[in-house]
């Protein structure tokens, strides 16, 4: 649970002022004018996000009926030419990545119409995040350490071998020893062994917090951004009705999830997708009171406090 909580402004009372020129504060006698969120930065916020992104990951390698050596577990570094600008955009070197992926010779066919060669559309689902290296490697290895920015990443279905994706990412070697390449950097590329390194990945995603940066203000800002596919982990139809059914079953499985025997929180990404927002505030306000007094009422939490103190306790986490 987050215990940086914002208070902010609702969104759509601004969007409502926005479009009737009318000031936001015409709005705030509703009663959700004013909302409590999460800050987004601190260890319980970047871990509970870490595993609402591996929930998503697992249930599309299940869809897709995806093993993991079909994915690729990919480690990329910059060269000094690119890294520059990809400080300040991180996405761009991967839009480059991905476009000449997409243009490799083995997605050349001819139109037997016009008998034009083209590139036939390849799409695969991936995830990237930036990490700032945080110089332990380099203080054991006795090296000075430049906090030099790169990317982890996950490729789902990847219709090449490894050492065709390495080979586009570095280009041809001009200097191993230097580690001088014709293309954007170095890269290491193997397949995926397990779910685990999926999880490892997504491990990077903790280093936003402020404990973990070692690099400059405009740089941290990037340290564990993520970067995927478009639609990544979306649900189908299919996936939205029987979703919607499990999460009904019982308070429970209206919160959390099972992941390999492991409960993992339910990604907001699809409750929205299942149900209405007056749906999802409506089960809110007839769960979360109960499992706050339940919470509350047990003893290895509040061995020795009166009915009153328990009350009072259980008013403020009810109304922060």
């Amino acid at each position: 649970m987050c215990n940086n909580q914002l208070t902010i402004t609702n969104p759509r009372y601004l969007k409502y002022a926005r479009i009737t020129g009318n000031p936001v504060h015409v709005y705030s006698d509703r009663d959700d004018y004013r909302l409590r969120v999460p800050c987004g930065h601190c260890d319980d916020c970047l871990k509970r996000r870490q595993q609402q992104w591996f929930s998503r990951a697992h249930h599309l390698m299940k869809r897709m009926a995806l093993r993991p050596d079909q994915c690729l577990f990919c480690t990329f570094t910059l060269k000094p030419s690119v890294y520059e600008q990809a400080k300040e955009k991180p996405y761009i070197p991967i839009r480059q990545f991905l476009d000449r992926l997409r243009k490799h010779p083995r997605f050349r066919e001819k139109d037997p119409i016009t008998k034009r060669y083209r590139y036939r559309k390849v799409k695969f689902p991936y995830l990237f995040v930036v990490e700032f290296a945080d110089g332990k490697t380099a203080a054991k290895r006795g090296r000075v350490s430049t906090h030099r920015m790169h990317y982890h990443a996950i490729l789902f279905g990847c219709p090449l071998y490894w050492w065709q994706v390495r080979d586009l990412w570095q280009g041809d070697v001009v200097d191993k020893a230097k580690g001088w390449y014709t293309g954007m950097g170095k890269a290491e590329v193997d397949p995926l062994e397990s779910e685990s390194g999926v999880r490892y990945v997504l491990k990077y995603m903790t280093k936003d917090c402020a404990a973990n940066q070692y690099i400059s203000d405009v740089d941290a800002r990037k340290n564990g951004k993520l970067i995927v596919s478009h639609g990544f982990g979306r649900l189908s139809k299919e996936d939205i009705k029987i979703m919607r059914k499990n999460m009904l079953k019982s308070a429970s499985s209206w919160f959390c999830h099972f992941v390999n025997n492991y409960r993992h929180s339910i990604p907001r990404y699809w409750k929205t997708a299942c149900f209405s927002p007056n749906e999802i505030r409506c089960r809110n306000d007839s769960l979360i009171p109960g499992i706050l007094r339940d919470s509350v009422k047990k003893r290895y939490l509040f061995p020795d406090f009166t009915f009153q103190q328990q009350q009072q306790i259980y008013n403020c986490l009810l109304w922060p």
